[in-house]
């Protein structure tokens, strides 16, 4: 028994001699970890075989050849793998190097980067890479864009470095946004024009006149009007500028809405808001008439408009007016496709001055009748406040140099989606209005109006 346990113990020290031995020689490579997992197989073999042998009466020899295929076959593939994680790992190892390089120069020049990317080929095993593009995006700060090639950078051939460089990119970096500062100034005839001196210079603007090497820009108003201009520079930074027309007279647009308890509200463009007295009052007024005053360089007809009225005496009714007997219809008037102007036969005075009018007050009206005196409006009816204006349609019968856009406020839904140029405005049909605005704009700010007025969609706004 004790020579059995000196031979056993005597193969396992000369095993770990011979293993000692391999790994001291062997050079180092990918290969070399394949090899001591074989070394350690070997040692394990000579561990237990003995014990095996010793315990079953059978011998226990290792098939070196098993191992030998497993090394030069399978387990290069995995050899293989490894090593291509490990070259993935340098690629990403010299770009984030490259990037954070990058980084730390344009921190150095008082950027910060949000996102680089590199798109290079990198061989890890010749040692080459080629950069073919960086792409530095969301650069935050102002001024020259420079960069630092430090040096030894570049090495040729013959072991010569490169100097260290400072190089001016041309680029400028701009995160400021441009900024205006709006004043109106009479011109004649009733039109004013509209200036805006600026800190840069910015992007053309359909409809305005760049002067003072660019740095000004103006345009002509003939009628008031309020909106919020987007201005942009080459950057692509945007800020608005607040633009306020309140002098032209060139062309003179005065609309109003009429409610039974409170009587005419008054609106005169810009974000004016006829119909907002009644409401400060009571929000459940409805507007029980509109009525419409053009005046200026511009035909009678040139603003034309068509209403929906909704009455409690129903389809194929006529109601009248108790203040001027006008006559109006259940639905839309004066008819489907028809539409008032100032050339209408029909105008109303109110306050001295000739309107174009829709509806009429009494709409609500406690025991008002229809036009045949039918029909009296129950009390319990007529406190709710249900009919009246619940649809404007406008147009204008020019449309080269100007657009009309109208907008409309409802108890309980807030403004509703701005309309134009014909395109009828309504919540429904059944559910009059309580205030509305129009305005008539250049061509070139309508949408800008309809963006800022779309803001107030749902919503109770009055300035």
């Amino acid at each position: 028994m004790i020579s059995w346990f000196n031979s056993w113990a005597q193969g396992i020290i000369l095993a770990v001699i011979i293993v000692t031995i391999l790994e001291m020689i062997v050079p180092e490579g990918k290969n070399k970890k394949y090899i001591k997992i074989v070394m350690g197989v070997y040692i394990t073999f000579t561990i237990i075989s003995p014990i095996i042998t010793k315990v079953t009466g059978n011998n226990f020899e290792l098939d070196v050849s098993k191992y030998e295929d497993l090394f030069n076959s399978n387990s290069m593939q995995g050899a293989n793998e490894i090593t291509s994680i490990n070259n993935q790992s340098i690629e990403n190892l010299y770009l984030n190097t490259i990037k954070t390089d990058i980084k730390t120069e344009l921190d150095n020049e008082g950027f910060e980067s949000k996102k680089i990317n590199i798109t290079a080929d990198i061989n890890v095993e010749n040692e080459e890479a080629k950069i073919y593009k960086i792409d530095i995006k969301g650069i935050s700060g102002n001024g020259k864009l420079s960069m630092k090639i430090k040096e030894g950078a570049i090495i040729d051939k013959g072991g010569l470095k490169s100097e260290s460089q400072n190089i001016d990119s041309g680029i400028i970096i701009d995160n400021i946004a441009p900024v205006g500062k709006f004043k109106e100034v009479k011109i004649q005839d009733g039109k004013v024009n509209g200036e805006i001196t600026l800190s840069e210079n910015i992007r053309k603007i359909d409809g305005w006149s760049f002067k003072d090497n660019n740095l000004k820009i103006t345009k002509e108003f003939t009628n008031n009007i309020s909106y919020r201009l987007p201005i942009t520079d080459y950057a692509g930074n945007t800020s608005n500028v607040d633009i306020n027309i309140t002098q032209a007279t060139y062309i003179n647009v005065v609309y109003a809405s009429h409610n039974s308890c409170i009587g005419w509200s008054f609106g005169y463009g810009n974000y004016d808001v006829a119909g907002k007295d009644a409401i400060k009052v009571n929000p459940v007024y409805r507007t029980e008439a509109l009525a419409f005053n053009i005046s200026g360089n511009v035909d009678k007809d040139f603003v034309q408009a068509n209403t929906y009225i909704y009455t409690y005496w129903g389809e194929g009714s006529k109601g009248k007016c108790t203040t001027s007997g006008l006559i109006y219809n259940y639905g839309y008037n004066p008819g489907k496709n028809a539409f008032k102007s100032m050339n209408s036969n029909d105008l109303v005075t109110i306050n001295s001055k000739k309107y174009f009018q829709f509806g009429g007050s009494g709409i609500n009206g406690y025991l008002n009748t229809d036009a045949n005196s039918q029909n009296p409006i129950p009390g319990e009816v007529a406190n709710k406040y249900k009919y009246g204006i619940s649809g404007i349609t406008m147009k204008l019968k020019d449309y080269s140099q100007y657009s009309i856009i109208y907008q409309i406020l409802v108890n309980g839904a807030g403004w509703v989606k701005t309309a134009s140029d014909g395109s009828e405005c309504t919540y429904n049909h059944n559910t009059p209005m309580s205030a509305f605005r129009i305005a008539l704009v250049p061509k070139t700010e309508k949408q800008y109006v309809i963006n800022q007025w779309n803001k107030d969609v749902g919503t109770f706004n009055m300035k």
